[in-house]
């Protein structure tokens, strides 16, 4: 027990370093990705905080297992180079006796990431894509500085091109509008001036204008064309867009489902395969019944026998589809159990890597963990795509990644056993 507590103890501290960076890098890495598109939306620093947050699930889902591998490498890679591991073999101790304790808590992480996978990571990713899309249906407030000789169209039926602001007062200058009549002819209005105002009970925006005229066809007769002329109007632009309006939905992606979710749907497409194949049967069935029995006239068969083959391959064609959309639901089933698995294969593939290295300098853990784990990120990509268009069997697309890594390290691990025996056994 003292020896497992000392190599658990020498882990914490490379993995949680190697997660921290780790989750650096993938949240600098959405900040790039999202940050312009969040900026221009004048969204609360709280509402971005909690966009962050939520995307977070993801990135400790992936963060995890690779913390796992660089941590185990450096680990076991600074206890070779310290001659720790020559002084355990030399009193006899085997390397399952070293390694066995972060097995053990390898396996443990990965129960605990499987539970993670199936309960959080799938309400966070369902929270993040709806605030996403809320973010992105969110029009910023308009930003008039900006606006002068350019035509605004942040607001519906409407198209403002504004001449001039004074800077001190933000009056409008030369205003020229044209609002768009639904079934109707637009509308010109043009004013010496004018000023947006914004109501925050109701977040609407309105446009106060002053000493000017409008001109527009009448609706009833097209050949009458009016002009008037106005000292004071308003007009109601409609939803200025300085709200964040959130929206819900009860439709959810595979990758915001429980395992218990899909597994249901997947039920439910494989009854309705089933169902369809056996109507097909049916009906081929019935036809050569017919047939036989003459019940079909001699210059129908053919035509009957057409008409059944355009049922069948209507009837191939969607029970392809549904087995697509099964397949995809069990790619991600076996995806949220894998991933958790591939914490135990890289403690398999990190122990007699670290072993073997002897490297002081983290990075050359670090270098050797990324190769491992871009190898077994390639796989895991190429094998969803793949599964995804039937191609393969879901459970060998997400399976396979961990059998190639741990096959790959085997050698290493093999090697490793047969030359690190104790000193009883080599006698």
């Amino acid at each position: 027990m003292v020896l497992a507590r000392y190599v658990l103890k020498e882990h914490v501290s490379p993995f949680l370093f190697s997660f921290s960076v780790i989750m650096f890098l993938l949240v600098v890495d959405l900040i790039l990705q999202k940050m312009d598109l969040i900026l221009g939306k004048g969204i609360p620093p709280l509402v971005v905080a909690e966009l962050f947050f939520l995307n977070t699930a993801w990135m400790v889902a992936l963060a995890i297992p690779m913390a796992v591998l660089v941590g185990t490498l450096m680990a076991f890679g600074r206890m070779s180079a310290d001659n720790e591991i020559s002084a355990l073999r030399s009193l006899g101790v085997g390397v399952q006796q070293v390694v066995w304790p972060v097995l053990l808590a390898g396996a443990l992480i990965a129960g605990a990431l499987v539970l993670f996978n199936d309960r959080i990571l799938p309400e966070f990713n369902y929270r993040g894509r709806m605030l996403m899309g809320d973010i992105q249906r969110k029009r910023p407030a308009v930003a008039l500085e900006d606006k002068m000789g350019v035509i605004i169209q942040d607001f519906d039926n409407y198209k403002i091109l504004i001449g001039d602001i004074e800077p001190e007062t933000s009056i409008l200058k030369d205003v020229l509008i044209y609002k768009y009549e639904p079934g109707g002819f637009p509308v010109t209005i043009m004013a010496e001036e004018g000023e947006i105002r914004f109501q925050d009970q109701n977040d609407e925006a309105r446009l106060l204008l002053r000493n000017g005229e409008f001109h527009r066809v009448d609706l009833k007769d097209p050949e009458v064309f009016v002009k008037a002329a106005f000292d004071r109007k308003i007009l109601r632009l409609g939803e200025a867009g300085l709200r964040l309006s959130r929206t819900i939905s009860h439709y959810r992606t595979d990758r915001e489902m429980t395992i218990g979710m899909m597994l249901e749907r997947v039920r439910q497409f494989e009854e309705e395969i089933e169902t369809r194949m056996l109507e097909r049967a049916e009906n081929g069935a019935d036809l050569m019944r017919k047939i036989l029995l003459g019940a079909v006239p001699v210059s129908r068969p053919y035509g009957a026998a057409l008409d059944l083959l355009g049922r069948i391959k209507t009837d191939a064609t969607i029970i392809g589809h549904k087995k697509r959309q099964a397949d995809r639901y069990l790619v991600e089933i076996h995806k949220k159990l894998s991933i958790p698995v591939a914490c135990i294969v890289f403690v398999l593939v990190g122990a007699p890597l670290g072993i073997r290295v002897r490297g002081r300098s983290p990075a050359v853990g670090a270098g050797i963990s990324i190769g491992f784990f871009l190898m077994w990120w390639l796989f895991l990509i190429g094998g969803e795509t793949l599964a995804d268009r039937g191609f393969v069997p879901p459970w060998i697309a997400m399976w396979c990644p961990n059998i190639f890594v741990l096959a790959g390290g085997g050698w290493i691990a093999v090697g490793t056993v047969f030359e690190w025996r104790p000193a009883w056994r080599r006698r």
